[in-house]
């Protein structure tokens, strides 16, 4: 039972596709045959831009879907043969537990057990992203999360602005901020909007316009008590810190901290931090619960949460590198999968 792995040697250096050490977990831990790769932005920053500091040679790669192969000796939640899905907390190091390869350690909370009969490939592609979504908004900013039972809380007062409804991250938070009952505007360019019309109680404004003419829009339509940029780029704080401008100020919540010098107004504050940290904090303990043991299976099977299509990238380990440059070049409105056995 060999293992492989699409390893990255050197900062922005290619990933190759080497024979690595089968691992043994932990008394702790669990090792899953990985059935199916979910790529995120971060991993093409990281790969291709070198945009965060890492040990060399490494295994990338966050969340993932699988079925477990080993469990460890203290663990009493899971069992061989469970089917999961997998979102690897941040800060955890070692490359047993990078989701680029064949045979994956799991070491940490954020499992999901997922029902027989549900392709993986959907609750992986979302897992990460969909406790970013739920860290955030509830774990850290403190807003109600939805109930599961197909009806959106009654109207809340309170008014999110989500910059970049297509991305995945932007997605799952207007599925969720209107299922709770909050008001939310996005931005979209017109091909996803029939995609938003499926999720309803979202005003998606036109982002492909003059931006100028979208910060008046966007101005117009507020103002905020809450303003999210799932961009995060130059080219979108300008218009979002604009728009909080134009209110008096706040903070400005971003998907990504600023990777280079960056001047925002007088007032304005780019607050950052991985979002799904929040959910390790014993005080949101329960709501991590929540999160893995009942929104994501439940929300998927009950049709409660609505995920971007799925678009599998051939090669196996070896199309990661197509994936990573696809996902840079922008994949708006999809999610790449890979399956590493093919």
């Amino acid at each position: 039972m060999a293992n492989l792995a699409a390893v990255i040697s050197a900062p922005k250096a290619p990933l190759e596709i080497h024979e690595v050490e089968l691992y043994a977990p932990s008394p702790n831990e669990i090792l899953v045959k990985n059935e199916v790769i979910a790529f995120n932005l971060v991993e093409s920053k990281i790969a291709k831009l070198g945009v965060i500091p890492i040990d060399y040679p490494a295994i990338l790669g966050s969340a993932f879907g699988g079925t477990i192969e080993v469990v460890g000796s203290s663990v009493t939640k899971f069992q061989i043969g469970d089917r999961i899905v997998v979102s690897k907390a941040f800060g955890v190091k070692g490359n047993q537990y990078g989701a680029f390869q064949r045979y994956v350690v799991v070491g940490d909370i954020m499992v999901s057990k997922i029902p027989n009969g549900m392709d993986l490939a959907v609750p992986a592609s979302l897992m990460m992203n969909l406790t970013s979504v739920v860290g955030l908004f509830s774990g850290r900013v403190g807003l109600e999360k939805p109930i599961l039972n197909g009806f959106k809380l009654a109207k809340k007062s309170v008014k999110v602005l989500v910059y970049g409804g297509s991305s995945s991250f932007g997605g799952l938070s207007v599925q969720y901020l209107s299922q709770a009952g909050y008001t939310v505007t996005t931005t979209s360019s017109p091909k996803h909007h029939e995609f938003f019309s499926k999720l309803g109680g979202a005003n998606v404004l036109d982002h492909t316009i003059e931006p100028d003419d979208l910060m008046k829009k966007l101005v117009a339509d507020g103002p905020y008590d809450i303003v999210v940029d799932t961009i995060s780029l130059p080219n979108t704080i300008a218009i979002t810190a604009n728009v909080l401008v134009a209110q008096g100020g706040g903070r400005l919540y971003a998907t990504q901290p600023a990777f280079g010098p960056e001047t925002l107004p007088d007032g304005v504050t780019r607050v950052f931090e991985p979002w799904p940290d929040s959910l390790y904090e014993e005080k949101n303990r329960e709501l991590q619960q929540w999160v893995i043991e009942k929104y994501i299976p439940h929300g998927l099977s009950a049709g409660i949460i609505t995920p971007l299509p799925i678009e599998k990238v051939p090669g196996g380990l070896k199309g990661i590198n197509e994936a990573l440059d696809k996902n840079l070049r922008g994949s708006s409105g999809i999610r790449l999968v890979a399956d590493p056995w093919e």
